[in-house]
This record gives C-alpha cells, sequence and structure tokens, in this order.
C-alpha cells in the first residue's frame, strides 16, 4: 500500500516536472535556433623540438545549438566531428584519430537587413582519439582548446530557416598522444571553413 502510494507520489511529481520544463522550454526556445554544418578542416605544419608535423586534410560535420538574450548578444554551444591523420617527421606511420570537439562561445550579431552577420569566440575541449586500424596503439588525448570565427545567416523563404555560411578557427596545443618523442612543443590553429543550414524557434 505504501509503495502504490509512493508511486503515486512518484508519478504526479514527474508529470509536474515534465509540464514545468514544457513551459520554461517554450520560453527558453523563442530567439534560439539549432544548425547542422559540414566543414573542411585544413591546419598548418608546425615544427619544434626536431619535430616536424603535418596533418592530412579532412571534412566533417558539426550540430549547433545558439541562443540570443538580446538582439545582439547570445551563445552557442556545439559538437564537431572530424578524422584526420598526424603525419609526424620522426615516425614511420601516420597516426589517424578521430577528433571530437565541444564548444562554448558568446555570440554577437550585427545589425541587419538582407543578411544576418554574426561573430563569436569562446572555448573548446578536444579529444583526440586514435582509431583501431590507424592509430598506431597510441592513447588518447584532451585539450583545451579557444574557438572564434565569424559570418553570415540568410533566410530562405521564411526567418526560421536558411543557409549558415562561416569561417572558424581553432587554436590548441599540437597534440603528442602523450609521447614525448611526438611534442612538438608548438600550437597551431585549423581553419574550418562551414556551411550549413539552420532552423529557427
Amino acid at each position: 500500500m505504501r509503495v502504490s502510494r509512493l508511486l503515486s507520489c512518484a508519478t504526479l511529481i514527474v508529470f509536474c516536472a515534465i509540464f514545468a520544463f514544457s513551459a520554461s522550454a517554450q520560453n527558453f526556445l523563442h530567439n534560439s535556433d539549432i544548425a547542422v554544418s559540414a566543414f573542411g578542416q585544413f591546419s598548418p605544419t608546425v615544427n619544434g623540438n626536431g619535430i616536424g608535423l603535418n596533418t592530412t586534410d579532412s571534412v566533417g560535420g558539426q550540430a549547433a545549438f545558439r541562443h540570443s538574450y538580446h538582439w545582439w548578444l547570445g551563445f552557442e554551444g556545439s559538437y564537431s566531428y572530424t578524422r584526420f591523420a598526424e603525419i609526424y617527421s620522426n615516425q614511420r606511420f601516420p597516426i589517424q584519430h578521430n577528433t571530437h570537439e565541444f564548444a562554448g562561445s558568446y555570440l554577437v550579431t550585427m545589425p541587419s537587413f538582407i543578411i544576418h552577420p554574426f561573430a563569436f569566440a569562446g572555448v573548446s575541449a578536444l579529444v583526440f582519439s586514435p582509431t583501431l586500424n590507424g592509430g598506431q596503439n597510441a592513447s588518447w588525448q584532451g585539450e583545451p582548446a579557444f574557438n572564434f570565427g565569424a559570418g553570415i545567416n540568410q533566410a530562405l523563404l521564411t526567418s526560421h530557416f536558411g543557409i549558415r555560411l562561416q569561417y572558424r578557427g581553432v587554436y590548441y596545443k599540437a597534440p603528442d598522444f602523450g609521447q614525448a618523442l611526438l611534442d612538438t612543443g608548438r600550437s597551431r590553429l585549423t581553419s574550418e571553413p562551414m556551411v550549413g543550414i539552420f532552423l529557427k524557434f
């Protein structure tokens, strides 16, 4: 009997919480949008500690959520994924890895008429995860990063849907996968030109 009462109370609490969350979510989603984009990944060659490090170019994808507190200021949270290989001058084989990026940025929107320009800057957590076949048994590595960029939103037919074009830069320490013989001691700027679609609530 007591168990059934507890279950009834718990069910009531859950329903009330869902209702409250739905109501607050509707208010929160106002002035928000979600976007899916594809990007190219281009990283420069770096040299340090007698080691040269180059990368293969690649393509990747990003999912992003944006919310504006004011017409000009907001934030963006995003997740990006790509796969490429690190080519070390002192290694016979490159190290291929999956790269995951979790980012949070401040977002500034400029006054607009036809197109909607924006700029952003923030911090990221990068995870380099070597692949099973091409990872050369290297260990995964996490690195903090600084991200920044700018672009435009262009509505199509309706203000709630459109195309997003942007340049995104990610600045971080070149990975060494915890191995001193792979440590260049250098940082690099990865460029990510992006194109995608957005849906505004």
